[in-house]
């Protein structure tokens, strides 16, 4: 029996071909038929969640640090024709009700994590995926309610059994993380698997993938993949 088809998780956006966590990604990763697009989301100094993948604003050659800034000043700073660390609301605004969001929390403070949950008040009809990398982010989401979660752990293997204890719902692994062993271990206990392509261990930058290996990792029990290009994805796995 084939595996069944795999989900496409938009790493960043379409960012193979457009500047990561920018509206253009954004639209081109719906616009390629993303099952998800994944989001890099922090606060600002003022409380407002904004869409930036590292804690500064070095995308727009500017020494700005996320978390020390306003969202006022943060929105009239270009990269690449672009806001540098768009609105989580823009994101939503761009990304339509049909395609769910992949919020990677990477500022993982209690305010943070609360603004996001009321966030999930606010969209009961979108599908949006908590991405957490602590089990303490986990027990504080799970404990607020039934939001979905993907765990962005550190590919500690022994963490994974309380993550699910936990109320986690599927498990994020690093592609140099995987092993066969590993594969078949969590598959028999039921877990669903995402993969991170690329990274460290690979050669290859994150969210890049080899074409040929993808549907081995299928067969293999993994039933998402983040990547930076969506379509390239997709034929691979067709």
């Amino acid at each position: 029996m084939s595996a069944p088809d795999a989900l496409i998780v938009a790493h960043r956006g379409y960012s193979a071909r457009y500047r990561e966590n920018a509206p253009s990604s954004w639209h081109a990763a719906v616009t390629a038929g993303a099952d998800l697009v994944e989001v890099d989301v922090r606060m600002t100094a003022d409380r407002v969640l904004v869409c930036s993948h590292d804690p500064d604003l070095r995308l727009a050659g500017h020494p700005g640090i996320v978390a020390e800034m306003r969202a006022a000043e943060i929105a009239a700073i270009l990269a690449a024709g672009e806001p540098v660390a768009p609105s989580l609301s823009a994101a939503l605004a761009v990304i339509p009700e049909t395609t769910g969001v992949l919020l990677d929390v990477k500022d993982e403070s209690l305010a943070t994590l609360t603004a996001l949950h009321a966030v999930r008040a606010l969209h009961p009809q979108r599908r949006l995926v908590f991405g957490l990398h602590s089990l303490a982010s986990v027990r504080l989401i799970r404990g607020s309610g039934d939001a979905e979660i993907l765990g962005l752990l550190n590919g500690d293997e022994a963490e994974e059994a309380e993550f699910f204890a936990l109320g986690g719902h599927v498990l994020r692994l690093w592609e140099s993380k995987i092993t066969l062993g590993r594969l078949d271990r969590l598959r028999q206990a039921g877990c669903p698997l995402w993969m991170t392509s690329g990274g460290k261990g690979t050669a290859r930058d994150v969210g890049d993938f080899d074409a040929e290996s993808l549907p081995r990792f299928r067969e293999g029990g993994i039933s998402g993949f983040l990547v930076n290009d969506p379509v390239l994805a997709r034929q691979a796995l067709a």
